[in-house]
């Protein structure tokens, strides 16, 4: 019979001590040229009506390179999985 060196044992993984003292490299740590970050902007209010969007503030801000409203989805702005009920983005 063969005997099997890790069954029942612990075994130390190769990537432990990297990840654990934040040495580790993730695909997400590399920075890109170019590249641009996303945020999201949520209503405090449940269920409130939208009566007006001025983006004109944000996209006067440094570094802002675009403002994306309901408006700007092309299309069906409704999707969902079996019943199409959730907006991309409320309006």
């Amino acid at each position: 019979m063969t005997e099997t060196l890790s069954v029942g044992r612990s075994e130390l993984r190769k990537d432990a001590w990297a990840k654990v003292t934040g040495a580790a490299r993730y695909v997400a740590d590399i920075p890109l040229p170019g590249l641009m970050h996303a945020a999201i902007l949520r209503s405090p209010h449940h269920h409130a009506r939208i009566l007006h969007v001025d983006t004109r503030e944000a996209l006067a801000m440094e570094g802002v390179a675009a403002v994306l409203t309901a408006e700007d989805v092309p299309g069906e702005r409704i999707y969902g999985a079996i019943l199409p009920d959730r907006p991309v983005l409320a309006w």
